[in-house]
């Protein structure tokens, strides 16, 4: 009788398990979408990791400079310009216009990136990672902290600048 019980709960948990792991991303980006729309930037904020997300536009900014033969780009990474313009970037307040659902400006200004979290698909790369991938190439990548899913890394498209 004893080792039945066991067995049970060995299921129980094992099902209460797989289950969060399969629903706590989209739980997690629910979580996101309700704030950024709710502008609520501090719950918001505690879901992003933006010294990793920072990082990794930078590096994309340097590597297309040094790809492209520096022009503008180049001007702007090597004068500091584009970290400043990261840092801003790479905010609450920035992350707001990516999670929320509703249009958040009356007119769209040409040549900005428009990542919208609702315009993208869902992917598991692995147990404690996943993405939202879009088909022009543009990424969000979250890994589980504990457990909790962060946005660590936000690819840009490649044809962004």
């Amino acid at each position: 009788m004893r080792k039945r019980w066991l067995i049970v709960l060995a299921v129980l948990v094992l099902s209460v398990g797989g289950g969060w792991v399969w629903g706590s991303p989209y739980y997690t980006l629910w979580q996101m979408k309700r704030a950024a729309e709710a502008r609520d930037v501090d719950a918001l904020a505690s879901h992003v990791d933006f010294d990793a997300v920072r990082g990794s536009v930078k590096t994309q900014l340097s590597a297309r400079m040094h790809g492209e033969g520096g022009g503008v780009l180049g001007a702007l990474v090597r004068s500091g310009i584009a970290d400043t313009v990261v840092d801003a970037a790479v905010s609450p307040e920035g992350m707001r216009f990516i999670f929320a659902a509703a249009p958040l400006a009356e007119t769209e200004r040409p040549g900005t990136i428009k990542l919208k979290a609702n315009e993208m698909r869902y992917r598991r790369v692995a147990l404690n990672r996943f993405e939202l991938t879009r088909s022009d190439g543009a990424a969000l990548t979250f890994r589980l902290h504990g457990v909790r899913w962060k946005l660590e890394a936000i690819t840009l498209p490649p044809d962004a600048f």
